[in-house]
């Protein structure tokens, strides 16, 4: 609408000159908003506050096996971000050494809240995805729909379930910019809560993030960040997520070491992945 009014405002400029260049432009310009359409309101968005999972736009890393030395890459991470307006689209690609897809994730945002969640395990051809949406018969309560099935045959049909929406739900492409939001508890020594969603068993676990530590990372300081699933049961059977951040300056993720989304091959079956990511900020 900024260049709608803008424009109005250079023809009744031209109009009060009362010159026919000034007309002649004014009528140029007009037809030149016209003909971008979709580009001018998204150029207009420049100038609009960034919104809370945006950056970065773009943001490539590498994930190696666990292990002091950095030397057996499993797998290069990809993630592309882009914006229509309020609408956020998200794709965060996990390619093995050959550049052959193993994992896709798919996210869309509205604003800073996330819309959908859609998840590829093309090792396996497990599928899934999670929905925000109004719960039935309620204009003002909201559910995750969870959908999921372990392969992706034309015979199989997805398991779904519903579960409510509750505060402070995360997955994967939202855990830096949530760690970012709330760093000065974390500094403080204070325990920071979420609900993370998992989609191939189709609800959110609850999770704690805390400061286990200061040290220094490449010459910069750095916060060890813990993050760790608040069920006992849980806990016996995922190891806790630990996160290397920034102390000063934007306080991004450098790197995290635990579960990742691609799997292993361990002989004939898929298993679950603790590795080693590090970012490649620029």
């Amino acid at each position: 609408m900024e260049y709608w009014n803008s424009g109005r405002m250079e023809w009744s400029a031209a109009i009060m000159c009362r010159t026919a260049s000034k007309l002649r432009q004014a009528i140029i310009v007009m037809a030149g908003l016209a003909s971008l359409g979709p580009v001018c309101a998204q150029t207009g968005t420049t100038n609009r506050p960034v919104l809370a999972y945006e950056e970065p736009r773009f943001l490539t890393g590498t994930i190696y096996a666990k292990g002091l030395e950095r030397t057996n890459v499993l797998f290069r991470f990809t993630r592309t971000a882009t914006r229509s307006g309020n609408t956020l689209k998200v794709l965060r690609e996990f390619t093995q050494p050959d550049s052959k897809l193993a994992a896709r994730e798919h996210v869309v945002y509205e604003g800073d809240d996330l819309v959908s969640y859609v998840l590829e395990e093309l090792q396996t051809g497990g599928q899934g995805s999670a929905q925000i949406r109004a719960t039935s018969g309620s204009s003002t309560k909201q559910e995750i729909f969870f959908q999921y099935m372990k392969d992706g045959g034309t015979n199989s049909k997805p398991r779904t379930r519903g579960e409510p929406l509750k505060k402070d739900v995360l997955m994967a492409d939202m855990v830096g910019p949530f760690l970012k939001a709330h760093f000065d508890e974390l500094a403080k020594g204070q325990v920071v809560k979420c609900r993370y969603i998992v989609v191939p068993r189709r609800e959110t676990v609850g999770f704690t993030f805390t400061k286990e530590a200061n040290s220094t990372w490449q010459g910069q300081k750095v916060f060890i960040i813990k993050m760790e699933p608040t069920s006992p049961i849980i806990a016996e059977l995922v190891d806790p997520l630990v996160f290397t951040m920034e102390a000063e300056g934007q306080h991004r993720v450098l790197e995290y070491t635990g579960r990742t989304t691609p799997k292993l091959r361990v002989g004939k079956k898929w298993k679950d992945l603790e590795a080693v990511t590090v970012f490649d900020w620029k």
